[in-house]
């Protein structure tokens, strides 16, 4: 298979290969199916795999033909792309088919997607700062109303008894009088309204980063995880029809609208992804075997229904988790010099 191929990088994220198969290659394999596929043809006046093949070829000969080509061209690609040390971002984009009824070397063109390679900027330049938050007056008396309409106990007028009595069906310590059940509502209003306001910063600040270092994910990429996304839907929905339906009119979107949130999501993933990896690797983050079985062994503790316990020795499961470590510890490391958090 020496000197079969030839590749041409037409940008930064697409490759183009140009592959050919020998012919004498492709008649061997063409040969080998053919003869499997006698063996298994069973006409009147012969014996099962005695049927002459001058009989049955001119009937099968350009489906067997197709077939060898299904199987010759991937393994012809995946070593080409193995000698480039490529690795694609989405399937293959094949160029042409081949003419099969020629006695010739089949040539065609393969359009890889790889991701570009992308710098880290300089991040003193994403200046983020994080909604400050406070709690009116206002907003701690609707609460108390809604919880009021729901939940009035008999009383008729929200006071100290109601607040003591709400503290206690719901299991509020230190609640005593309305002014303590007021403070808890405002605490815990002010809880959710920092994790809002930190979210929200860390969003601006990754998407800041995302623009400042140029990271533009090719569509391919983006159109074949979208894709996936809707692949997972339909199949979560056991490939009925009638339940996609369904679904779709209770939440009151269409199947377009659903495909265009897959592609936003796709995109904005694929965006952090390479950018924490970029980081990642700027700032020497790594997960250590130690780490890794630490993790392993916090996941077995927390998931003791698992019964089959082979899934947390499975190694590509455990490189799938040092991945994700690693993304996480940098996500927490950029918010951290971003944030100060």
């Amino acid at each position: 298979m020496k000197d079969f191929y030839t590749r041409r990088d037409i940008d930064k994220s697409t490759i183009e290969f140009t592959i050919t198969i020998p012919k004498d290659a492709f008649q061997k394999s063409y040969q080998a199916l053919l003869k499997q596929e006698l063996s298994n043809t069973k006409i009147d006046g012969f014996r099962k795999g005695k049927v002459p093949a001058g009989l049955v070829e001119p009937q099968v000969s350009t489906n067997i033909k197709t077939k060898v080509l299904e199987q010759l061209v991937p393994m012809y690609l995946t070593t080409a792309l193995q000698k480039e040390n490529i690795n694609p971002i989405a399937p293959p984009d094949y160029k042409n088919f081949p003419d099969l009824s020629k006695d010739e070397d089949l040539e065609l063109k393969v359009g890889i997607t790889v991701m570009p390679e992308f710098k880290l900027g300089y991040l003193s330049k994403v200046k983020v700062t994080k909604e400050k938050v406070t709690v009116s007056k206002k907003e701690v008396d609707e609460a108390l109303n809604n919880l009021f309409k729901n939940e009035n106990l008999g009383e008729k007028e929200i006071n100290d008894k109601w607040a003591k009595g709400i503290a206690k069906k719901i299991q509020i310590e230190d609640v005593k009088t309305l002014k303590d059940l007021e403070t808890f509502v405002k605490k815990t209003i002010k809880d959710q309204k920092e994790i809002i306001a930190k979210r929200k910063a860390e969003d601006e600040a990754l998407n800041k980063a995302i623009e400042l270092n140029k990271i533009v994910i090719p569509q391919p990429a983006i159109d074949y995880e979208a894709q996936e996304r809707e692949h997972s839907f339909v199949h979560d929905m056991g490939h009925d029809q009638t339940k996609i339906d369904n679904f779709l009119k209770a939440n009151n979107v269409t199947m377009g609208k659903m495909r265009e949130l897959w592609l936003k999501d796709a995109k904005e993933a694929l965006e952090t992804d390479v950018f924490l990896n970029l980081y990642a690797k700027e700032k020497n983050i790594k997960v250590t075997d130690e780490d890794l079985t630490k993790k392993i062994e916090e996941i077995k503790s927390k998931s003791p229904q698992v019964e089959d316990q082979t899934i947390f020795e499975n190694e590509e499961w455990k490189e799938y988790l040092r991945r994700v470590e690693v993304k996480e510890r940098a996500f927490r490391e950029f918010i951290k010099e971003v944030l100060g958090e």
